[in-house]
């Protein structure tokens, strides 16, 4: 289980943190109990410095008698234990040759030190507490000594210091906690994942990634792979479709061809039925490379892979051109092609793409339009977009087919009769949306208006 819990990567960072905090917090509450032991020594040293300073006062006033007399009496009242005072003549005890003193306030006669009281007394006091010693050298060869018990000190220093590891320790363990506290958190949303990913890899492409509407990293995620396990699904779907599609536009096609080849065995190359049965095959072969063809455009141009052929595209000129070259395919169908374009029209673009899926366009217009009717090409600049709109007087397309007509292999019942594969308009959608387009259909009152809506470069 431990060992389990070390091999997560939310856990290890855990810890980290948790070390990491703990340093931090240690060395905080470190500087803590260093000022408090810090202002507790100089508030002992003020005490003794006052202390001595009453003292020195009644020193340069009475008789050395007399003032011992009263320090006895001030260490009666002060207590033994917390604050006393020595006045001791150097011939009896130098005390500033056998304890080592800091200067106070660099005044060579005055220092402090920290010592037991045994060996402050020499053997006079058995209490082997710490104590706070003030040592005045005076006239005289006489010598004060100010005295302080620091026992009540060192016992809230010694509380303080328990309290301060007592404090990281509790810190620590917290952060611990709080890790695999976490640790499970994530390893349960990271579990979820797994699991919804083991159900996609055996085949349910429906599966999302769960969200917990926290709007959190791990929500994040989820909505960018679930768009994109979306997209995968549309593209599957998509793929059997076209696969199935393909599998029964090209049945007829392949049947006919073969049952061609077939009857020519019987037919001797003289026939002449002969050299027509030949034209008829190269006319379905010709045919089925179209499709392929066409399918293999649509796949390059999802796949996004003529962007590097990009470049500014006039679309005043290149309409203009598609133009010229339709009004001669018109006038052999009797038909009429006006064309009107706003001058100064750029894109960055794939020229022989917007010429492919405008030519597209133009294509089914002459296909559906009767013999009379009129076919209107215009290029216009409108709200910041450069919209390219096909119009024509044929049948249409009712509504609720606008966006059937899209998918792959989708004919109409009324389009089957003529010739035709079902790719034309899924070009036109696939090189809309890798030029950041949208293409649209509508009623032209009679017939079909399509258009292309495209941003203008900048």
């Amino acid at each position: 289980m431990i060992r389990k819990l070390l091999n997560t990567s939310v856990f290890r960072l855990s810890l980290i943190y948790a070390l990491l905090f703990s340093t931090v917090a240690a060395g905080a509450l470190g500087f803590i109990y260093w000022m408090a032991k810090g202002q507790m020594e100089q508030q002992t040293d003020a005490r003794l410095q006052l202390e001595t300073d009453a003292l020195l006062s009644m020193y340069s006033e009475l008789p050395v008698d007399r003032l011992t007399t009263i320090i006895s009496m001030r260490n009666s009242e002060n207590g033994s234990r917390y604050l006393f005072a020595r006045l001791i003549h150097r011939s009896q005890h130098d005390f500033s040759q056998d304890i080592t003193f800091e200067p106070v306030n660099n005044n060579p006669l005055q220092g402090v030190a920290t010592l037991p009281l045994s060996a402050i007394l020499k053997g006079k006091n058995k209490h082997e507490e710490p104590a706070r010693l003030m040592l005045t050298r005076l006239s005289g060869d006489y010598q004060l000594l100010v005295i302080t018990d620091l026992k009540e000190q060192h016992i809230l220093m010694d509380r303080l210091l328990q309290t301060v590891l007592a404090a990281i320790g509790i810190i620590f363990a917290l952060a611990l906690a709080g890790g695999i506290v976490m640790n499970r958190h994530v390893q349960h949303r990271i579990n979820a994942v797994g699991r919804t990913a083991n159900n996609i890899i055996s085949g349910d492409l429906s599966q999302r990634m769960p969200v917990t509407g926290r709007n959190d990293e791990f929500d994040s995620l989820s909505h960018v792979l679930n768009t994109m396990l979306a997209r995968i699904e549309q593209l599957m779907q998509s793929m059997r479709e076209v696969t199935d599609n393909l599998a029964h536009d090209l049945r007829n096609p392949l049947n006919r061809l073969r049952n061609r080849l077939e009857s020519s065995q019987y037919h001797p190359s003289a026939s002449t039925d002969y050299p027509q049965l030949i034209q008829d095959t190269i006319q379905d072969v010709d045919e089925l490379i179209k499709t392929f063809n066409a399918l293999l455009s649509i796949a390059q141009v999802e796949s996004s892979s003529q962007r590097q052929d990009w470049e500014q595209v006039n679309l005043s000129a290149l309409t203009e051109e598609l133009a010229d070259l339709y009004t001669a395919v018109a006038e052999e169908d009797n038909l009429t092609l006006k064309h009107h374009a706003d001058t100064d029209l750029h894109i960055h673009g794939n020229r022989q793409l917007l010429a492919q899926a405008i030519t597209n366009l133009l294509d089914n217009a002459v296909k559906y339009t009767p013999a009379g009717g009129t076919i209107q090409l215009d290029a216009t600049r409108q709200n910041g977009n450069i919209i390219i709109t096909v119009s024509d007087n044929g049948p249409g397309i009712p509504a609720e087919q606008r966006e059937q007509v899209f998918k792959r292999f989708t004919r109409l019942d009324n389009a089957r009769s003529t010739p035709g594969n079902g790719l034309g308009l899924s070009l036109v959608k696939a090189v809309a949306e890798l030029h950041g387009a949208s293409v649209q259909l509508a009623d032209n009152q009679p017939g079909l208006k399509a258009s292309l809506k495209l941003p203008v470069s900048r």
